[in-house]
């Protein structure tokens, strides 16, 4: 979470308090002098965060430490249940589509999941999961939503699903759900939650493509730890390139799109996924590549055999980082 210059008083105790979330969800269980240590503030300045967030219900004051010769040591914890994410993605086209979902906590862990068809493929249908979703957990506060689709300002610009196109996506879910609402592109997602479980601190660029069953191969782009939106959102969308993928193989189209990611970016690390990809054809990629590009300049491929995972996660990552800022900051 990227916390703002300090301009006020209240702006100063509202950045200390993100540290501390921040630095206390990194740390784990930890006294006051580690988190104090760790975030770069006085002790008496943690210790007054600490005791605003136990009081607050955000963290618990748990069991002191073992003792080191003195007083043993507060130790304190995020509290996972101090409210929950709903992740929840559509996938597929007007053919045939799916509504996936996950529950975590607010420090992270995964509470529930499942999936079902999106049938009938209406709005209705959608609004009528997420409201069954709500009643079942209530402890939700923020909402994250992907879409196979380009989203400017919380509205679906356009969408493989094509109920959702014109949209006032997030408006419409905030409106009937009283939570936070974050949205977004699908695969910007995935490459979040790649970069989270596989790359982490890697500050070279690392992509994501995914080769769904329809023609739009999508492509997500994290860049010194921030995901690649672009001016308008529309970064990633390789399907775009200007080359015609009627007469490719499989292999060559995604060599193409490798060779133009490496000539662009040079992303160190490349992950490749989709329903008819599999770990075999990475070979006859990356040497389909190197007649374009030198091997050193070439990044690793990683197969990634379903997206679920990886999307999820993004949704669940970001859509809490937004979160935390937004009520700490914005609220």
């Amino acid at each position: 979470m990227n916390t703002p210059l300090n301009r006020t008083t209240r702006e100063m105790r509202k950045n200390n308090v993100a540290r501390v979330v921040r630095t206390l969800k990194s740390l784990g269980p930890a006294t006051k002098g580690d988190v104090a240590a760790q975030a770069g503030l006085s002790a008496a300045t943690c210790g007054a965060v600490l005791n605003e967030l136990t009081l607050s219900g955000e963290v618990l004051a748990l069991e002191h430490e073992a003792s080191r010769g003195g007083r043993p040591a507060q130790r304190y914890a995020c509290n996972p249940d101090f409210f929950s994410v709903l992740s929840l993605y559509a996938a597929g086209s007007d053919d045939d589509a799916e509504l996936v979902w996950s529950l975590t906590s607010a420090t992270g862990g995964l509470l529930a999941s499942g999936d079902r068809p999106f049938l009938p493929l209406t709005a209705e249908t959608f609004y009528q999961l997420i409201d069954t979703l709500l009643s079942e957990f209530p402890g939700v506060q923020t909402i994250g939503l992907g879409l196979p689709g380009v989203i400017v300002d919380g509205v679906v610009t356009s969408c493989d699903i094509s109920l959702f196109t014109g949209r006032h996506i997030v408006e419409d879910i905030r409106i009937r759900s009283g939570c936070f609402t974050e949205a977004g592109n699908d695969i910007n997602f995935t490459a979040w939650g790649f970069y989270r479980s596989s790359c982490a601190g890697v500050s070279a660029p690392v992509a994501y493509i995914y080769k769904p069953e329809v023609p739009c191969t999508g492509c997500g782009i994290v860049i010194n730890g921030q995901v690649l939106a672009g001016a308008n959102n529309f970064a990633g969308e390789v399907s775009r390139l200007p080359f015609s993928t009627a007469a490719l193989t499989l292999t060559q189209e995604l060599a193409n799109i490798v060779v133009s990611l490496a000539a662009l970016i040079n992303p160190v690390t490349v992950a490749l996924s989709g329903p008819r990809l599999r770990e075999t054809h990475l070979p006859d990629i990356m040497q389909i590549c190197q007649q374009s590009i030198p091997q050193k300049h070439l990044p690793a491929l990683i197969y990634r055999p379903s997206i679920r995972q990886d999307y999820l996660q993004g949704i669940a990552e970001l859509t809490l980082e937004n979160y935390n800022f937004h009520r700490l900051f914005t609220g």
